[in-house]
């Protein structure tokens, strides 16, 4: 029984040891290319083409703001005017991902992230 609550200590502390770690990875990074970006919401270009999709995708529309896209060469181009244009014109947003998972992006596409907490963590007991 003492093996067990070492090791679930163990565990949780490796558990937590490692969440910095993915932090500092996930801050290194920039809105990923194949992006289009509508107002303050980001999209995967997969995720806005998926047709389970098309109501969220079409709320932000009407919401308004400028539509941006980053091609799959990472260059923003405005979608109006078809026109390549700076990253430091992206305003911050918050990327949906295919799956749908959700993370925030600074302004101007800097590669300043903070991941959105989606999913609740799991109580496990140690007795």
């Amino acid at each position: 029984m003492k093996r067990r609550r070492i090791l679930y200590a163990a565990l949780f502390i490796a558990a937590l040891s490692i969440m910095p770690i993915a932090n500092t990875y996930a801050a290194s990074t920039a809105i990923p290319s194949g992006t289009v970006v509508i107002g303050s919401k980001a999209y995967s270009l997969d995720y806005a083409n998926d047709p389970n999709n098309q109501s969220e995708i079409t709320s932000a529309i009407v919401a308004g703001g400028a539509i941006y896209v980053k091609n799959y060469t990472a260059a923003w181009v405005n979608n109006s005017t078809a026109t390549i244009i700076s990253a430091s014109v992206i305003p911050s947003v918050t990327y949906k991902d295919t799956t749908g998972i959700a993370i925030n992006y600074a302004a101007g596409d800097a590669g300043n992230v903070t991941p959105v907490d989606s999913t609740p963590l799991a109580v496990v007991s140690i007795d």
